[in-house]
Parts: C-alpha cells; structure tokens; sequence
C-alpha cells in the first residue's frame, strides 16, 4: 500500500498548548475492508480523477463521531481517504481542505426541493499532490491530510474539500480511473464536477448554493471510508486531579450517570479505591470520576481491535493485573458473577505514551460466594509480600503491580 504524506501550508492553524496530548482515531467505514466504489464516477467522494475540478461537502454526524463524546479539548489532527489506482496517468491537483463545526446532520433544501451546499470560509490547510498512478497501479494509495481544528464532541464535522488540475486535460478516462473507498453512508456528501471552472468559482456565482445535475452536482453521494485522527489534551503536570469519587458505570445501568453507578470508596490518600457490582455474562463497564464540569472516562486499550477489553477467567486468576485504565474500549467480563474492582492511582508515576496523564492501575476478582473474601494481610509484618488476592510472596515479586509489604502498600514497577 502507498502512502502520499501531504505537506501542508496552515492557513488558520490554531496553536497547541502546553498541555499533555493524547491520540485517538475514528474510523468511519470499514477501512481494512471496504469495497471500491463502483458506482458512477461522477459521484465519488471526496474527489474524482476523471474531471479536473471537484468540490465536496462531508457531513460527520455525532453518531459517527461518538467515540469523541466525554472528550475534553478536542482538535481534529488530520484526514485520511484510499482508493485502488485503476488509471495509468500521472495525477496532479491542488487542494484545500475546509474544517467546521455545524448542528445540521442533513443538508437543507430549499423550496424547490434542491440540495444546498454549506457555506464555509477560509481553508484550514492546502497543499499540491502528484501521483504516478501507472506506478501505483494494482494497488491501494492512501491520501493523508493532517489538519489543526479545535472542535467540540455532540456537533457534526463538515468538511469540505476542492481538487482543482491545472491542465483541464489533466484527467483520467471513464472506465479507466481511481475508485475511493465508500463507507455504505448515503445522502452525507454532495459533489460538484466540471471540467472548466473550480468549485470556488462556482461557490463565488449567482446559483449557489443550490445544487443541480445541469452544474453538475451530485446530491445522494456516499461518505468515503475515512480515518479521522484527533487528540485531546490532559491536565498540565503541576494540576493534580484528586480523584475522591470513582464510580463503575456500564451496561448493568444503561450507560447511566444519573443512577445506578456502582461507587468505588476511596482510602484515606485517595490512592485506591474499591467495590463490588454484579455483572451479567458479557456486560461492559468503565470506570469514571467527576472532573471539571463533567465526568472523565476511563476504559481499556483495544490492542485485540474487537471494539472492548476482555477480562476473562485468565486474567482474573492471574492475580494483580496492571491495566491502563486510559482508553476508548470498555472492559467486558465473560462470566455472571459478583466482581470486586480495585483500582489504584500511581499519582507519583506519569507514562509519556499517555500523554504524561497519572497511571491507573485495575484488579478485577470473581468472588466466590461460598468463600470467605476477607484477606487479613494489612496489618502483618513478616517481611513478606501479599498481591490484592491474598497470595503470598517470601521475597520482592518480580511481576510488577500493588502489594502489601509489612502493612503497608507498595507498588513494584
């Protein structure tokens, strides 16, 4: 797969600040398994190579976008599209790339009845492309636009794009072209084509915004698959979050913060905090605490890519289990049972691929309702080494994790 890294020129770009940024992405489509489009070439989003100039419009519900929903001070980093090269030209364009934030989840008609373009401002960010596509040929391209725009989870993403050549002639034949990658979303994009003017120009006339077939407008055109990469930011490091309430919220309570959370109580340090909740087989939780005006979520790292953290029979019997706590996917057990959650705030060690955000740890038991859970360990002081489970260790344990050592709790990294 080839992989065009654009250079781009900010033109509004905002500044980062000084706080700590952590990295996500959305992926809109079935990036690793979509089909080419093989609908008319006219209506490709978000450009075709058989016109020399387009000009589209994308419309990002928040639905499409939910996995930003809690985020704090989000920014949209960059945008990426693919499509498999079919064509034996060498493709060259400028484009520029349009950023903002909008309520609408449809675009407006009006009294006719025809599609109206959004209208929008300066570009955020543009940049010149050429692609060999005879050297490319047989083989998926990846077309990559970073971008800097600040943007608040809850509002759809309007992007618009403009691909212009600067040779009309610059272009691929009909059968024989570059199919982008669709998501299967209809009616989320409109295109505009022609081989003559720029949608600019276009956007500058007496018709706009109105959309029609005789300017060659296509109105019902499907979402290309995209990946959406964004950052939000954490505290600085001299801001301590103190974390004095931690609830377990999940699929047991509807996902609901108003009733039903299952409260975590914290130690006199506010370092660990416990509880138990019951679970049905295959329920989802994360963990979330009061923070600013609203609550911070913390789930698994998806390093499996299906979509939660499973904590199985293997995991749980392993005794103390380190998990950062700071991630999009939510734990899922495999089991009904009665579960205890410990989790633990390292507020003296920061991991950079975090970004520099304070370490949580999780430790998740079955308990056993036929057993005795209490575990007298806190007040022994045999020089021994006890994990949260109870198990004893006659020397330091060379599995990093939390223990009771002589009564008192240590962590070893």
């Amino acid at each position: 797969m080839k992989k065009f890294y654009m250079i781009l020129a900010a033109i509004a770009a905002l500044a980062f600040s000084a706080q700590a940024q952590i990295e996500g992405t959305i992926n809109v489509g079935d990036w690793d398994g979509a089909s080419a489009y093989n609908g008319s070439y006219f209506d490709m989003a978000p450009t075709n190579f058989y016109l020399a100039h387009t000009g589209c419009q994308m419309i990002y519900t928040p639905d499409l976008l939910a996995d930003m929903e809690g985020k704090e001070n989000v920014k949209i980093t960059g945008l990426k599209f693919k499509f498999y090269s079919e064509s034996f030209e060498e493709i060259s364009r400028n484009v520029k790339v349009y950023l903002q934030e909008t309520d609408a989840t449809e675009f407006a008609k009006n009294d006719q009845g025809i599609k109206q373009f959004f209208e929008f401002g300066e570009p955020l960010a543009e940049t010149e492309i050429d692609i060999d596509l005879l050297e490319n040929y047989g083989e998926d391209v990846i077309l990559e636009f970073p971008v800097d725009f600040a943007f608040t989870p809850g509002k759809s993403l309007l992007v618009t794009m403009v691909f212009d050549a600067e040779d009309d002639d610059n272009c691929t034949t009909g059968s024989d072209y570059a199919p982008f990658y669709t998501s299967g979303i209809s009616s989320k994009a409109m295109l505009y084509t022609n081989n003559n003017s720029s949608f600019l120009e276009y956007a500058q006339g007496t018709d706009w915004p109105n959309s029609t077939a005789s300017l060659g407008c296509g109105t019902n055109v499907e979402l290309p698959v995209t990946e959406i990469s964004y950052t939000m930011t954490m505290p600085e490091e001299n801001e301590d979050p103190t974390f004095e309430e931690m609830y377990v919220v999940g699929t047991f309570n509807g996902w609901s913060q108003e009733e039903g959370m299952v409260e975590l109580v914290a130690d006199d340090d506010n370092h660990s905090h416990v509880g138990t909740v019951e679970l049905e087989a295959g329920a989802e939780f994360k963990i979330i605490t009061p923070y600013g005006e609203g609550w911070k979520w913390f789930g698994g790292i998806d390093e499996n890519n299906v979509g939660y953290f499973l904590i199985n029979d293997e995991i749980i019997n392993d005794g103390i289990n380190e998990i950062y706590l700071l991630g999009d996917a939510n734990f899922k057990v495999d089991n009904a049972g009665n579960y205890t959650i410990t989790v633990y705030v390292d507020y003296t060690t920061k991991e950079e691929s975090l970004g520099g955000y304070y370490i949580l740890w999780m430790n998740i038991i079955k308990n056993d309702p036929e057993a005795i859970t209490t575990v007298g360990v806190g007040t022994k002081n045999d020089n021994a080494y006890y994990n949260l489970m109870g198990v004893k260790f006659n020397s330091m344990p060379s599995v990093p994790g939390i223990y009771i050592h002589n009564g008192k709790k240590v962590v070893i990294k």
